[in-house]
Parts: structure tokens; C-alpha cells; sequence
């Protein structure tokens, strides 16, 4: 009786220890595509920490069976309205939010580090508001299959590339 109860043990410390294996691959993921988006914006022009903020979500691909994307973007709070979010995350020095909106979102939940909850939403009207997004779909084993927008994309390749990320096999230029 003793045996098979650790018998038992055991097989859910592996199945709990695999599943967290494949979590925290997800995690590194999404981490290392916003880290590096945060280098590549400030490259360009170097995005003020205290009156921006990273908005961030993740959608199922209806087009292609078992892949997501993942949008972000920054954006100034004062002109953010309606964002449905309920915990406010760090990276880097960044406050970032995760949309509610998006059925995989979910996956980016343990992503990153929670900080005091603040309301963010700052706006008093919808403001017409153009950023400079990046958009990365990703299949079932977390390999960046498609980067938008395209006319950035051989760029933002390489910054992942040195990230580690890793791209599939399906990967068109």
C-alpha cells in the first residue's frame, strides 16, 4: 500500500514538473518578445517609462490551427480608455497591462512581475491614437511563425534571434 502511494507521488511530481517545464517555456517567450520590443522601440526613440505604458494580449489564430499571436504596443495612459485589464505587471522598468479581451491572454498571466494594481485607464474620451505595434504569431510550440508589420519584420527577426527565440520551419521572410 506504502509503495503505490509513492508510486503515485512521484507520477504527479513529474506530471507537475513537465507541465511547469512547458509553462515557463511559454513565459520566456512572451517575456524575451517584449524585452526585445522594448529595445528595438528605444533604438528608435527612447520611450519614457513614466508616461508609457505596454498594453498586451493574446489571441487564438483562427486562420491556422493551434497557433496565437501576441500584440503589443505602448501607449500613453492619458489617452487609454475602456481597457479591460484587472493586474498591472513590470518589466524593465515598463508598468505593463494584459488585455482581457483576448481568449489566450491568459498564457501571459505568470509572465511577468505583478505590482501594486492602478487604475490606468486615464482618458476622458476615445482618442484616435497611432503606435508602432508589433504583431507575433506563434504555433503550439511556442515558434514564431509570422511577424507584422512586414516591413519591419527581417529586423525584428534579428533582435528575437539573438533573444533566442525560435522560429518554424514555416517561417516566410
Amino acid at each position: 500500500m506504502k509503495k503505490n502511494i509513492y508510486c503515485l507521488l512521484i507520477f504527479f511530481v513529474l506530471i507537475l514538473s513537465c507541465s511547469t517545464t512547458v509553462f515557463n517555456k511559454q513565459n520566456n517567450t512572451a517575456r524575451n518578445i517584449v524585452a526585445s520590443y522594448i529595445e528595438f522601440r528605444n533604438q528608435q526613440k527612447v520611450v519614457n517609462s513614466k508616461t508609457n505604458i505596454i498594453i498586451i494580449g493574446a489571441q487564438s489564430d483562427d486562420a491556422k490551427n493551434g497557433n496565437y499571436w501576441i500584440d503589443l504596443c505602448f501607449v500613453n495612459p492619458a489617452l487609454l480608455i475602456d481597457f479591460k485589464y484587472s493586474k498591472v505587471y513590470e518589466i524593465n522598468g515598463y508598468k505593463l497591462i494584459i488585455s482581457e479581451d483576448l481568449d489566450k491572454s491568459y498564457l501571459l498571466e505568470k509572465t511577468f512581475k505583478e505590482v501594486p494594481y492602478e487604475n490606468l485607464n486615464l482618458a476622458k474620451m476615445a482618442i484616435t491614437y497611432n503606435t508602432t505595434n508589433w504583431h507575433i504569431t506563434l504555433n503550439s510550440k511556442n515558434e514564431i511563425v509570422e511577424i507584422l508589420p512586414q516591413e519591419k519584420s527581417g529586423e525584428i527577426k534579428s533582435i528575437l534571434e539573438k533573444k533566442g527565440l525560435k522560429f518554424s520551419k514555416g517561417y516566410e521572410e
